[in-house]
């Protein structure tokens, strides 16, 4: 991690890819570098494209489909919590 509170990840998403879903304790800033799809937060499906930015806030399932190959930026506060022990995640 770049910082002891903050991580980073950078993902490549294949085209027509449909995640599996996820929940855990940090809150994720995105920032779709390329490509196209859309994310579920929650309820809601958001579609998504290049520059666009959104966050998936603690404990709020998510799940990415894409339409294209996609390069997404993220950053959260992962670091911090696993130092602290209370990081958690979990799949549906």
């Amino acid at each position: 991690y770049p910082f002891p509170t903050m991580a980073v990840f950078m993902q490549w998403l294949p085209k027509n890819f449909a995640g599996q879903g996820c929940r855990s304790t940090d809150g994720t800033v995105f920032n779709v570098v390329e490509g196209r799809g859309s994310v579920r937060i929650g309820e809601e499906r958001y579609p998504f494209a290049p520059q666009d930015v959104f966050v998936a806030p603690p404990w709020h399932p998510y799940r990415f489909n894409t339409e294209t190959e996609c390069i997404v930026f993220s950053f959260s506060d992962r670091a911090g919590q696993e130092a602290l022990g209370f990081w958690r995640e979990q799949f549906d």
